[in-house]
């Protein structure tokens, strides 16, 4: 007898956003900002991009520093105010943020472009 196939689940991407732009519908966001405020005893940090402050909700072991600026990779958790459920808490204090913004929107700009031309290319 032939044995099913598994099936793997695999997350959803998740979608580089700024605080102000998270949305109910969202499911997994990656944001990056300073830490403001950390709770070590229900381990819950607040982040500010600038654009808003959000908690975000960890594990022991990763809880930031305050001041510390991090990339937080996680689901977002719809309570009365969302929140976000840290998946991977990443130091980005070495990180040009001025740079990465640069990359960001030449991305936004230039990544739909490139799509058209492989589509069309690739007909």
């Amino acid at each position: 007898m032939e044995e099913a196939p598994t099936q793997i689940k695999r997350r959803r991407p998740a979608v580089e956003k700024k605080i102000s732009e998270i949305a109910p519908e969202d499911l997994r966001v990656s944001l990056i900002g300073k830490v403001v405020k950390v709770d070590k005893i229900d381990y819950i940090f607040w982040l500010d991009d600038g654009t808003g402050v959000v908690a975000i909700e960890c594990e022991e072991n990763v809880l930031p520093k305050v001041g510390q600026v991090v990339r937080v990779i996680g689901r977002v958790i719809k309570n009365e105010e969302i929140h976000i459920y840290g998946e991977i808490v990443q130091d980005f204090d070495t990180v040009n943020l001025e740079y990465l913004e640069e990359i960001q929107e030449l991305e936004k700009k230039l990544l739909p472009k490139i799509e058209n031309a492989l589509a069309w290319w690739l007909e």
